[in-house]
């Protein structure tokens, strides 16, 4: 038996994971008996430097596989992206076969072009991304890989096929708060449904929202489990029940709270004795027979 987890958006860089956060996912992982690991992508934002050396540390350990994020895209050029998309591995029974995806303003209908690229300008990580050509074009060209990609499979290979990609691949899995809407447009695309279901794919798994779903919508399985950033951890409003004198702080929003308390020791020292809780959290696990 192998026991694959996929695991995404971990931003090393962002998060500030020095060498004990490291050495207690690889602890986590081993606890689980993970054989091997996949990362949906957003590893760092700086791939060369950060994300690579971390890969060779995991694979001393675990088989490890990757697709790209839009964070890890940061300095590459498109032949680099493209070279890192659509690769398949056979662990035991099944197929993995990963893909980052990118976004085609599908899940903003109501929002012009022109209004959603002057988003994109002012206030979205990707204004840092040199693609070859536009949003709509390079989703469309992944699409069609990804249907020829599909085509060629053989039914039983289909049939035993995990999907893992980065970008939001379904409509359901978008932001809701009023302010955050605008932003669903950079996301990902409903086509990449349109396509598991034409397929038959049974399993995928993404990320890039850092919202964590379990749902099956036209008899595809999509789970999402990202880790996300420190703030976002469910570790945070634990600290706060744990603490209750941090309850009168004045202010109703974690994101506040958390930003008084993120640099006391105390606060770091409860994130490390309980970070193994928050990765269990974040693991898509696959059990495969050999």
């Amino acid at each position: 038996m192998k026991k694959l987890a996929i695991l995404s958006d971990l931003h090393l860089d962002v998060n500030q994971f020095d060498e004990q956060y490291k050495q207690i996912l690889i602890q986590t992982l081993q606890e689980q008996r993970i054989t091997d690991i996949h990362l949906a992508g957003d590893i760092s934002n700086d791939f060369e430097r950060l994300s690579k050396p971390f890969l060779a540390r995991l694979s001393q350990d675990f088989t490890v596989s990757y697709n790209l994020g839009n964070h890890d895209m940061l300095s590459m050029d498109e032949s680099a992206i493209t070279a890192n998309d659509f690769q398949i591995r056979t662990i035991g029974q099944k197929k993995l076969l990963s893909f980052a995806g990118w976004y085609d303003y599908s899940f903003c209908p109501d929002i012009s072009i022109e209004q959603n690229l002057r988003s994109k300008n002012t206030f979205w990580f990707d204004r840092k991304i040199t693609r070859d050509v536009d949003d709509i074009t390079v989703t469309n060209r992944i699409l069609t890989k990804l249907d020829a990609v599909l085509t060629r499979m053989i039914p039983t290979d289909k049939a035993n096929l995990i999907v893992a990609m980065h970008f939001v691949p379904h409509p359901s899995f978008v932001m809701t708060h009023p302010k955050l809407i605008k932003f669903n447009a950079f996301l990902g695309s409903d086509k990449f449904h349109a396509l598991f279901v034409k397929h038959g794919i049974k399993d995928v798994v993404f990320g890039h929202n850092h919202r964590s779903y379990d749902r099956v919508i036209d008899s595809v399985h999509y789970q999402a489990k990202p880790l996300g950033y420190k703030r976002e951890w469910l570790l945070v409003s634990d600290y706060f029940k744990a603490y209750p004198a941090y309850q009168s702080l004045n202010s109703y929003n974690l994101h506040k709270r958390y930003n008084l308390v993120k640099k006391t020791k105390e606060f770091d020292a409860y994130l490390l004795t309980h970070f193994s809780e928050e990765l269990k959290k974040s693991l898509v696990i696959f059990d495969v027979q050999i």
